[in-house]
């Protein structure tokens, strides 16, 4: 899952300003939607001398340091759909860990 260290400020950026309640849910998601449409086009420049390229990468958010395998988008707008959902909860404590910590980070695989 190769790291993207000029996105992952951005991404902390984002979580900063939903944790801090300064954008909502939905724009955070269409923020990160931008974010990885940005990516698929980085990746189809560096790729465009290959005959085939691969369709089915995508943005990968990883929370904390021990996250190995980083939750996408879809995940993402899926565990913070109901606030009070325990996952959301979770999720959100993730976040704000993994922004303490500076770990959080964008991969793209």
């Amino acid at each position: 899952m190769p790291h993207q260290p000029h996105y992952s400020p951005m991404a902390r950026q984002l979580f900063g300003q939903f944790l801090d309640q300064e954008i909502d849910r939905d724009n955070l998601i269409g923020r990160l939607q931008e974010m990885e449409l940005q990516l698929q086009a980085d990746a189809d420049e560096e790729n465009e001398d290959e005959d085939e390229i691969e369709s089915t990468r995508s943005l990968r958010i990883r929370i904390f340091g021990g996250d190995t395998l980083g939750m996408s988008i879809s995940e993402i707008e899926q565990d913070l759909q109901e606030p009070t959902h325990p996952n959301a909860q979770i999720l959100m404590r993730g976040i704000a860990f993994g922004l303490a910590e500076d770990e959080l980070e964008v991969h793209y695989e």
